[in-house]
């Protein structure tokens, strides 16, 4: 198995044969213009089981995968493999294009949320090719945010999480390389390549955080069709949801008011140095959860929310999912903290 722990990204494009770059070309470019994973069937009869399965060995999971889709195997590459394949340069010059330009952008606009094909291809000058093949660059590699869509010709992505920390500079292939070989390589966690898909990978149980990559979606989209309350409703359970996930991994139990009480729930995560709750506080879009979740109470009458309080619930996640994402100190969860963490939360 190829290690690429510590190693630059120029020698593990060394280190591959040519063979081996032949699968990983001819699986990337399947999933590039198809828009799904090529099946291992086909690449059995292309490249011969035994070539492929040699490849699997030999490259390992931080390059190429096995996945399943509608009871078929598939075979697919990570952001490191298309890096390795023979459109992996053109394919860090387009990404760091698109990542300085996503950045000069939220520098103008902080509250700036979508981007679009269009204006993407207008800025960068772009041809229907090179379009595409950035819509699946940023698929793979999670620099979008919630709510994204990938069409088939048109896509909107949403702002990436992270995009405060994309440093300033002409280029930032750097950043990439760095970024890639330090979350995707045999140098970060063991779990890395284990995580659950989607923004919430931190999240110590699987299941909660493909929930949360469910809810965040959504709570994005109903925001565009102005939604304002379960907008609200679906970030503050989020939230929630975070908190309890944190303080549980790291064996701190709640007051047992603050399990109905997001505000007591935020207060007890400060005192225990969660990251990201120092940044909540009993606001307004936190007692507007609170209310929207008591509707029927003659002491709490059903509220109208604003477009701004929804925004307000939305960064809030925002800032939580960045700071928990990129803490140092968060330990990994072992199996009865899971159990834990997935009885408490549902």
């Amino acid at each position: 198995m190829i290690d690429t722990s510590g190693a630059e990204l120029e020698t593990l494009r060394h280190r591959i044969t040519e063979e081996q770059r032949a699968i990983l070309n001819k699986i990337w470019g399947h999933f590039r213009d198809e828009n799904q994973w090529i099946s291992r069937r086909a690449l059995d009869e292309r490249f011969g089981r035994s070539a492929i399965q040699a490849c699997y060995d030999q490259l390992g999971g931080n390059i190429i995968r096995a996945t399943e889709e509608e009871g078929e195997e598939r075979c697919q590459v990570t952001f490191l493999g298309v890096l390795l394949t023979g459109q992996g340069e053109e394919s860090e010059q387009i990404l760091a294009r698109y990542l300085e330009y996503v950045r000069g952008q939220y520098k103008s606009d902080p509250g700036l949320e979508w981007v679009g094909s269009h204006e993407v291809e207008a800025a960068l000058g772009l041809t229907a090719a090179r379009s595409r093949l950035l819509r699946q660059l940023i698929r793979l590699s999670h620099w979008w945010g919630g709510g994204s869509g990938f069409g088939s010709r048109e896509w909107t992505v949403g702002v990436p999480v992270d995009v405060d920390d994309i440093p300033a500079g002409a280029d930032l292939r750097a950043y990439i390389r760095e970024h890639v070989l330090t979350h995707l390589g045999t140098g970060a966690p063991a779990s890395v390549a284990q995580r659950p898909p989607g923004e919430f990978w931190f999240v110590s149980n699987p299941d909660l955080a493909r929930q949360l990559t469910t809810d965040w979606l959504e709570a994005q989209d109903v925001f565009q069709v102005r939604a304002w309350r379960s907008c609200v409703v679906l970030c503050g359970g989020i939230l929630e949801a975070l908190l309890l996930d944190a303080l549980l991994r790291r064996g701190h139990a709640p007051p047992e008011s603050a399990w109905s009480d997001l505000g007591e729930l935020a207060e007890a995560a400060r005192g225990r140095g969660i990251p990201g709750a120092e940044t909540l506080s009993m606001s307004q879009s936190l007692r507007r959860f609170q209310d929207l979740m008591r509707p029927g109470l003659p002491a709490h009458p059903r509220p109208e929310v604003t477009k701004a309080e929804a925004q307000t619930a939305l960064n809030a996640v925002r800032v939580c999912m960045r700071l928990m994402a990129t803490s140092k100190d968060a330990p990994e969860a072992d199996e009865s903290t899971r159990r834990d963490v997935s009885s408490a939360l549902g």
